[in-house]
């Protein structure tokens, strides 16, 4: 053992368990095991993969490490309706010309936090293809800001003017042909066309401003999409879209611009400072980097300051694989939450610039962490991540989240290769006989899967649903 967990106990579901004190007795257990699964199941293949992981990369400062404390420090609060100044919505069309690659207008950057409110505004939504929520990330807390997924949520934030009868409509939502989120909603006239083929002028744009109140003076923050939806098209052969879905569309990588030079809008105080930034939503071979899949307006007495990361600038690449495990106690549970535990690589990166652009990050280290993020029964256990084991006893009362740090995790392959992970569960009164449960292969019952860290876990003895797995559709 290379280190005895100690903050907490942590335990695992059982009920009315048999001592399993030989190797014939495990193996009538998993058996029974997979018999439940396939009856609980009855639709989806054993004859697959059980990674349901993207892998996709967040990306963080180099100060990402420290505890995150501090997300009570600030707010985020909606106000009432802005009407977009159409000379603000012209000038950005110069400046990030659709279809263009219009990098070379901005750098990888980072912000920090002015002495006073300021707030951002949507103004403009370019033809994106993918979905995505909009997160920024003040002194190390992450904050959702604005979420785009979930049409029900967001339906009314945006609004455009019909030009023929001068009525707002929402952008989408309604079951109007207004709904299309990609809509292009120039106010020139220029665009006319609607998702359903109808035509129609578009005069005005409003949008819900959102305000941060009281956030750290002169605390890093970035912003980063939060992509939920590819538009890709290209499939895994299982439930989601390739390619960037569950990737962090980041300022610190260079997927977003911020345009400083801003002809301040005519409907924003003379003592405010304006800044323009604009999004792309996705890092894939065949984007345009025209940065306007999202445009937002920032002002505020001062607003945040981008710093450019220069050449040598390190910024880390974070990817991570969340395992969801069953310890066996019982062999009618697939609750999946007996052990919920991150897994991650962090590569440590900086940019090339030629010409103005970034043309390769190069990587200066490499290290893997973990952290335990559930613990849902009652069962000690040895877990073992790569080359390391890690212990625990148990107590009856434990049922929370621990989020305990395992942080000299080595030989993990879970990115490129076999998952290394496993665990051996001691049963109950047993005296220190275990059971071994590893990473399933295609056919067997898995007792371990593999998801994207943002999948949240069960309540106890609640069944993860059936869609959770790939279920086979007829040709």
């Amino acid at each position: 053992m290379m280190m005895v967990i100690a903050a907490s106990s942590m335990v695992a579901c059982t009920k009315n368990a048999d001592l399993f004190d030989s190797s014939a007795i495990e193996q009538n257990a998993k058996a029974t095991y997979a018999e439940n699964f396939t009856k609980k199941y009855p639709n989806v293949d054993l004859n697959q993969s059980w990674d349901f992981s993207t892998k996709q990369s967040d990306y963080r400062l180099g100060s990402g490490n420290k505890a995150r404390t501090r997300a009570g420090e600030g707010s985020i609060v909606n106000g009432s309706w802005y009407e977009v100044d159409n000379n603000t919505l012209s000038w950005m069309h110069e400046q990030l010309v659709e279809g263009e690659d219009n990098r070379s207008l901005g750098n990888p950057f980072y912000m920090t936090v002015p002495g006073n409110d300021f707030t951002i505004i949507p103004i403009y939504q370019g033809q994106a293809g993918a979905m995505w929520n909009l997160h920024v990330v003040v002194d190390g807390v992450d904050y959702l800001v604005w979420e785009k997924s979930n049409s029900e949520i967001q339906k009314g934030d945006i609004q455009i003017k019909d030009g023929d009868s001068d009525e707002w409509h929402n952008l989408h939502g309604g079951g109007q042909s207004w709904e299309n989120w990609n809509s292009l909603y120039n106010t020139d006239g220029s665009d006319k066309w609607l998702a359903d083929g109808s035509q129609n002028i578009v005069t005005a744009v409003r949008s819900i401003p959102f305000t941060f109140h009281d956030f750290p003076v002169g605390a890093n923050m970035y912003f980063y999409l939060d992509v939920t939806v590819s538009g890709s098209g290209d499939w895994d052969g299982k439930y989601h879209e390739m390619n960037n879905v569950g990737a962090h569309e980041s300022s610190l990588k260079g997927q977003m611009l911020a345009l400083q030079n801003v002809p301040r809008p005519a409907n924003i105080a003379e003592d405010n400072e304006v800044m323009i930034i604009g999004c792309e939503d996705a890092d894939l071979k065949d984007s345009d980097w025209d940065c306007n899949d999202v445009v937002f307006l920032v002002y505020g007495k001062t607003v945040p300051k981008p710093i450019k990361i220069e050449e040598g600038d390190e910024i880390e690449e974070v990817k991570t694989v969340r395992y969801m495990i069953e310890d066996l106690g019982a062999t009618d549970d697939f609750d999946f939450n007996d052990i919920v535990v991150d897994v991650t690589e962090i590569r440590t990166i900086y940019p090339t610039y030629t010409n103005g652009v970034v043309t390769k990050w190069t990587e200066t280290g490499k290290r893997q962490e973990a952290v335990i993020r559930h613990l849902g029964g009652r069962l000690p256990f040895i877990l073992k991540i790569g080359n390391k084991e890690y212990a625990a006893g148990g107590q009856d009362t434990f049922q929370t989240s621990p989020d305990l740090k395992l942080d000299d995790v080595t030989g993990w392959t879970g990115l490129t290769g076999v998952h290394n992970i496993s665990i051996q569960v001691q049963q109950k009164d047993n005296n220190g006989v275990y059971n071994n449960v590893k990473f399933p292969r295609a056919g067997e019952a898995p007792m371990i899967i593999a998801v994207d860290p943002s999948q949240a876990w069960m309540s106890e003895r609640q069944s993860v649903p059936e869609s959770w797995f790939y279920i086979p559709t007829e040709e």
